[in-house]
């Protein structure tokens, strides 16, 4: 964990960084950014995180997060406050942990680090922290289900049960008796 670590214009002592990435940052990655921010405040330790989500293109920057993301969110108590951006070289440094939900994302993130091994060992796939997941480990995408109403209910609690998880490990790993 750093000492200080830079998050946007504001500095974090203490904090674990986390850059959840997708394609356009405007379903997946800001989902998983509002939930994570939720469940760690329902768990009392928030202010041990300082979290952010970025998409790999700029198609979407500027805007609002999915109507459909938001909606489902709202159905589970989850407020989404974010405008869409695109994630940039110094994010690559300064984020402890950055995930990406499915493996082309994992792959165009490790190249942006030119092969740089601190950079790119702190890039790994959101899913990974499913308690849940036996085989995959990749976010599902919920605009290519049919039936699009149930695949972002069911993005939804993916990204839920893997953020609490993915919070019980940080909160373990960095606290006193969970040093090693």
């Amino acid at each position: 964990m750093r000492q200080k670590a830079e998050f946007g214009s504001l500095w974090c002592m203490d904090k674990t960084t986390i850059m959840f990435v997708c394609t356009g940052n405007v379903c997946r990655s800001p989902l998983a950014q509002g939930v994570f921010e939720h469940c760690a405040r329902l768990q009392g330790v928030g202010d041990r995180f300082a979290v952010q989500s970025a998409g790999l293109q700029s198609f979407h920057v500027g805007e609002q997060v999915d109507s459909r993301t938001r909606q489902v969110a709202r159905e589970y108590g989850v407020h989404l406050d974010h405008q869409a951006r695109q994630i940039q070289a110094r994010d690559l440094r300064d984020y402890d942990l950055i995930l990406a939900m499915d493996r082309a994302q994992l792959q165009e993130l490790r190249r942006m680090t030119g092969g740089d091994p601190e950079h790119s060992e702190k890039i790994r796939l959101f899913g990974e922290f499913d308690p849940e997941s036996e085989s995959s480990t990749e976010i599902p995408d919920p605009h290519s289900a049919e039936d699009e109403g149930e695949a972002f209910r069911a993005m939804f609690e993916i990204i839920e049960r893997t953020a609490r998880n993915l919070i019980e490990q940080r909160v373990r790993q960095h606290s006193p008796a969970g040093r090693g």
